[in-house]
């Protein structure tokens, strides 16, 4: 007699201990995948190797210790040209209060020059009138009077720096009897040029160009502290690619950096820093 086949068992259906191994074993591999994700930043940055990032964020960090330094150097260049500034004016203004004395005294000695011009007016008016009455001695007696005391006059006022030789001349060829015109505000800018022209004079003063130059210098170093500010955040971009969990944030940490980087380099190295 044939032997009774045993049924065959059914399937083993819903195990506790086979399915808790096999999402134990899930758990495990999904852990050990983000522990590895976490510390190869490869899995985040593909084709990057993993000491690039580092690399980058000690070379930006660099890059803005030069721009602070650059900056220190700039700051002290604009405090120098400010002191030229503020030196230079108080010489203009010394030299304007020495030329207004001057001309002060000059339109003094004019007032001597052109009394002593009215007096001798007054000699030829009475020499002409003792030709009018046959007295010609006197006559060539008050008019040689009057041209000692035109001569006299006019010496007088070259000696106080009235006037120059130059002008002393022309009007000696042009009108010999006539005083020489005074106009003070000429004055005044002829004793100027002649302060600022001479041996002991400080040489020409441009307090303005200095004040300009200041000013353009302060600027490149608030440019600088800026850049150095986006190189920070270069930095810390960058550490962002570095340390976070997240691919993507790791990603955009990277390429963030990178442009700010990139930028601040750009614009600094094209303008501010030299």
């Amino acid at each position: 007699m044939n032997e009774a086949e045993p049924e065959p068992s059914e399937p083993e259906r819903n195990d506790p201990v086979s399915e808790g191994s096999h999402t134990e074993s899930s758990d495990t591999q999904g852990s050990g995948s983000r522990d590895s994700d976490r510390k190869n930043p490869e899995v985040g940055l593909r084709g990057l190797p993993a000491w690039l990032v580092p690399l980058l964020i000690g070379v930006v960090t660099i890059t803005a210790g030069l721009f602070s330094w650059r900056a220190g150097q700039l700051a002290s260049s604009a405090a120098y040209e400010d002191r030229q500034s503020v030196g230079q004016t108080i010489k203009q203004e010394q030299l304007n209060v020495q030329a207004g004395l001057q001309t002060v005294n000059d339109a003094v000695g004019y007032v001597s020059y052109r009394a002593d011009f009215a007096e001798a007016s007054a000699l030829d008016g009475v020499a002409v009138e003792l030709a009018e009455q046959g007295l010609l001695e006197s006559s060539e007696a008050a008019s040689a009077e009057a041209a000692d005391k035109r001569e006299a006059a006019t010496r007088r006022a070259e000696s106080v720096g009235v006037f120059g030789q130059q002008s002393i001349l022309n009007q000696t060829i042009e009108a010999p009897d006539e005083p020489v015109p005074f106009d003070i505000d000429d004055q005044l800018a002829a004793n100027k040029a002649d302060l600022s022209t001479g041996i002991t004079s400080p040489g020409v003063l441009n307090p303005q160009d200095w004040a300009r130059m200041a000013d353009d210098t302060r600027e490149r170093v608030r440019l600088l502290k800026w850049d150095t500010l986006l190189l920070l955040l270069s930095v810390l971009s960058y550490t962002a690619a570095e340390l976070a969990p997240n691919r993507q944030v790791r990603r955009a940490g990277f390429v963030v950096g990178s442009v700010l980087y990139v930028f601040v380099v750009f614009s600094a190295f094209t303008g501010s820093f030299w």
